[in-house]
């Protein structure tokens, strides 16, 4: 009788456990984004630090209104990043409803070297063109879910979502470099004010949580709700807005 009412105990305990950090976790919303809180040539300068803390470099995000492959009204995304003596630059063409990514292409150098990525999405997949340092081209072709957005989007998407107190979602991203398509949980944790170089900002702390890694971002709570701090979970680089310019 004992040892069972030991592990009845035992069992008891850990559904209590699981029960209590479930609590803690809001029930995520369906994804749904709304307008575009940003207007053409919006620009985001941010500094780039390193797990140490020590300034590496620079990031500059900019957004522009176009039109995609057929006429329609786009968004273009691009990430230029400063670092070490390298420069990559990033190109986004997404859809101006849903912030869907249609094509992309990222370009590498260092030293004289360069390497790049050109990605087509279609229904389902996504066809890429790689190009590496030594000139070699080959082509692959990956199985994406249509909901998926582009990784490097998310700082910028995170803006146009209905952030508040206890909100919760998830979503797909896929990054073409490495192949990568992940689930992520956007939670919105606390709220803190950041000091930056551009100034001081209310903003709401998002928590972006996949399998193996936990980022953070910083959103201005006010319109047009500005990237003011980015913590990337995986190479633990820190970005932070030291100059910001509106669009037209």
């Amino acid at each position: 009788m004992t040892p069972n009412k030991g592990l009845w105990t035992v069992a008891w305990l850990a559904v209590v456990a699981l029960f209590v950090a479930s609590c803690g976790r809001p029930e995520p919303t369906p994804l749904l984004f709304e307008a575009a809180p940003w207007t053409s040539g919006e620009q985001h300068t941010m500094s780039l630090t390193n797990a140490d803390g020590q300034q590496v470099g620079s990031a500059v995000y900019t957004l522009n209104s176009t039109v995609d492959s057929t006429g329609q009204p786009a968004w273009g995304f691009e990430r230029q990043i400063l670092a070490l003596g390298s420069q990559e630059v990033i190109t986004v063409t997404m859809d101006a409803q849903g912030f869907r990514p249609q094509a992309s292409r990222l370009a590498r150098s260092n030293e004289g070297s360069q390497e790049s990525v050109d990605a087509q999405y279609g229904s389902g997949q996504v066809d890429m063109l790689l190009n590496t340092r030594q000139n070699i081209m080959t082509t692959q072709r990956a199985s994406v879910p249509s909901d998926a957005r582009e990784t490097v989007t998310l700082p910028m998407l995170l803006r146009a979502l209905p952030l508040a107190k206890g909100y919760a979602t998830e979503l797909n991203v896929y990054m073409p470099v490495a192949g990568q398509l992940e689930r992520i949980e956007v939670q919105v944790t606390g709220e803190e004010t950041v000091q930056t170089e551009a100034g001081s900002f209310a903003t709401w702390v998002v928590e972006l949580n996949t399998r193996d890694s936990q980022s953070k971002a910083w959103i201005a709570q006010e319109a047009p709700h500005v990237l003011v701090k980015y913590l990337d979970g995986r190479n633990k680089a820190t970005l932070q807005l030291t100059q910001y310019q509106p669009g037209q």
